[in-house]
């Protein structure tokens, strides 16, 4: 028996780490329970190290999607297409906050015009590679991301300045509302133990530590450390002392697709 129904609101898709994503109407689950073709590529620095927003923010302004089997970006005005395959393989270098070092990766190069892109883009010398499967599956990584619509309103009304982008800036694959249509009540995912849709299920993994992304304003690739701020304070009145959490991140039971408008069955932990 389910605790709560909610429905999908919004699906998101981010065929590019720390890029910007894009809506769907629907998400396949491949086997292993992961969203395919979510952040299949990344972007590298000058040193082959996989970079993120929280150092360039200005990637927010990069828009990726997936058009069949071509990944499609757009920013300041340029558009490329680059075909899902192909490219000079490179090992790069992927942190690992659990051992403190390193992992080893295989990727594929993304070519110098997608370079050009990021570089008009941010002004730095990033390289955009298509990761290996064992790179987008490492184990320091997570499935899927899913925020309740209340948490995002209660985040956009408690800041201080108009919050532009909250969902964007939050980057969930899955936004759930009431199931009427309405909200939901505020931060009903951290008390989320499951999620069934028809035959498949989502299994909550772990709380969403926040960095610094969410700071970023999508629409101008510029900080706003306030917004982190409030996240920070909405989480301390929650979680006292535990560090800054909003969302929590799920894994798939195996092959399935989720779709906008899904009735979801929630189950939660109300001890």
């Amino acid at each position: 028996m389910a605790d709560l129904i909610a429905r999908i609101a919004t699906l998101w898709r981010y065929p590019v780490k720390s890029c910007a994503g894009e809506t769907v109407d629907s998400l396949s689950l491949g086997e292993d329970g992961w969203p395919v073709g979510d952040r299949s590529w990344g972007v590298i620095d000058a040193g082959g190290e996989l970079t993120w927003m929280g150092a360039h923010p200005r990637l927010a302004l990069v828009h990726a999607r997936l058009n069949g089997s071509t990944l499609e970006l757009q920013a300041q005005g340029r558009a490329l297409a680059l075909p899902a395959d192909g490219g000079e393989a490179v090992e790069v270098r992927g942190w690992n906050g659990e051992r403190q070092d390193f992992d080893r990766l295989l990727a594929w190069d993304g070519g110098d015009d997608a370079a050009a892109l990021l570089r008009a883009t941010t002004g730095e010398r990033l390289r955009l590679v298509r990761l290996s499967i064992e790179a987008q599956r490492r184990p320091v990584l997570n499935a899927l991301h899913l925020v309740g619509d209340g948490s995002l309103q209660a985040w956009r009304a408690a800041n201080p300045q108009p919050l532009n982008g909250a969902t964007q800036r939050a980057r969930p694959n899955i936004v759930l509302q009431a199931e009427d249509g309405g909200e939901l009540p505020p931060f009903i995912e951290d008390i989320l133990t499951q999620a069934r849709i028809g035959q498949l299920s989502l299994q909550r993994t772990t709380v969403c530590v926040r960095c610094v992304m969410p700071t970023v304003d999508p629409a101008t690739g510029e900080r706003q450390p306030p917004a982190l701020d409030t996240l920070t304070r909405l989480s301390a009145e929650r979680a006292p002392g535990a560090p800054v959490q909003f969302g929590v991140y799920a894994r798939g039971s195996g092959a399935g697709r989720l779709n906008v408008g899904d009735r979801v069955e929630l189950t939660l932990n109300f001890s």
